[in-house]
């Protein structure tokens, strides 16, 4: 064996030691720091996202809400509804026969179960307030009715009259949808 002094003894110890602690630094303490300094860094950005997801999530309710109330709606409409009389009735209440030039009425399957009537009614010679009434009465109507559309210029006769393209749209379910909605 070898007989080391102790004095070297001491130097071996030391040596030993700061090999140690470089060892527990190097694979314990700097690592560590370094994920505390990574986790500072992403916690608020994390918190933000939760945050913003929990927006989302309750802005998601309010609108599966919103869309359920509207499906019931759809579903308690009068099943003989028709969008082109029903118009035909506010044009004429509002005294617009004389303006409408078109009345095309149509229809959009947008999916299998959800359609839409659609119809473009073109004006002409219309007076805004008039045009305002009869706009507002179909959007406040009881009906499922909405404006989908609307385009407007002055007329080029008299500046005081307007031209106007309006499209009315009203959805349809189909028969299982609406039996769905109404919890049969």
């Amino acid at each position: 064996m070898i007989q080391i002094n102790a004095r070297e003894r001491i130097l071996a110890i030391g040596l030993a030691g700061v090999l140690g602690l470089s060892a527990v630094w190097t694979l314990a303490v700097k690592p560590a720091r370094d994920r505390i300094r990574t986790l500072e860094r992403i916690i608020p950005e994390k918190r933000a996202q939760v945050h913003q997801l929990q927006a989302q999530g309750i802005e998601y309710q309010t609108l599966a809400n919103q869309f359920k109330g509207l499906r019931t709606r759809i579903a308690s409409q009068d099943p003989g509804f028709q969008l082109p009389r029903f118009l035909e009735t506010m044009i004429t209440r509002h005294k617009l026969d004389a303006h409408v030039t078109k009345m095309q009425p149509g229809v959009v399957q947008v999916r299998p179960d959800y359609s839409e009537t659609v119809v473009t009614i073109e004006f002409q010679d219309v007076a805004p307030r008039q045009l305002v009434t009869f706009l507002t009465e179909i959007e406040t109507a009881p009906a499922v009715v909405r404006i989908g559309s609307l385009f407007f210029r002055t007329d080029t006769t008299n500046e005081a009259l307007l031209d106007a393209t309006v499209e009315v749209c009203s959805p349809h379910l189909t028969i299982e949808t609406t039996q769905v909605a109404h919890g049969s």
